[in-house]
Order: structure tokens, then sequence, then C-alpha cells
């Protein structure tokens, strides 16, 4: 048998606490309906290299680390080039897209913003 006086109740408002909502600039160009699914909005220099700044942004590496992905990007096409053809459907392809991924001043990655 328990002691009624033993029990203890929390209370709504003493445990849980409301989360406060983080201000994001250009949430309001978003419906209202998706506002809550929305983490993070990261406004990236659109300079051709934005899909890249975007994904580093949001990995919380720094927009000027893109090339970072780039890189990565190249050794897993390197690593599995045999595959990558067959998915793009030959090599010429294959080739297009790992030449756009080339960051070394002689090469410009091609535009991703829309």
């Amino acid at each position: 048998m328990q002691n009624s006086n033993s029990l203890v109740r929390r209370s709504a408002s003493s445990s849980e606490k409301p989360n406060p909502r983080k201000i994001m600039p250009m949430l309001d160009q978003f419906q209202p309906f998706i506002h809550d699914f929305i983490h993070n909005i990261v406004d990236a220099k659109t300079d051709g290299n934005c899909g890249y700044r975007l994904v580093v942004g949001l990995l919380g590496m720094g927009e000027d680390s893109w090339s970072l992905v780039c890189t990565h990007l190249l050794k897993e096409l390197g690593k599995f080039s045999n595959e990558y053809m067959k998915l793009f459907g030959g090599k010429e392809r294959f080739e297009e897209l790992r030449i756009s991924l080339l960051v070394d001043g002689l090469t410009k990655v091609y535009n991703l913003c829309f």
C-alpha cells in the first residue's frame, strides 16, 4: 500500500518547458503549414557553388568549405567509377560529371543554383 503523500505529481507547467522557436530569416517565404518541419535556413551565396555551400552550411562546416564536398564526391566517383559509369550510362557522362567537380581554378563547377 502506498501512502498518497509519497507520490510526487508534476504539473505540466513545472516539468515541461516550452521549446522556444528559433528565429529564422526568410521563414515567411514558406507556407505556414510547413514551418514546423523547417529546422534551419541557410542563405548561401549564389556564385555557382550554392548547392555545395548549402550542404556544408547545414552540416555546420561553414559555407567556405564547399570545395570539400566536391573533393569527397570526386573520391567517391574514383573509388566506384565502374559502377557510376553504368549508373550514368557510359564514360562520357561520367567524365562530364567528374570534370564538373574539379575545383582547381582551371575548371569551373557547373552552376547548381536554380
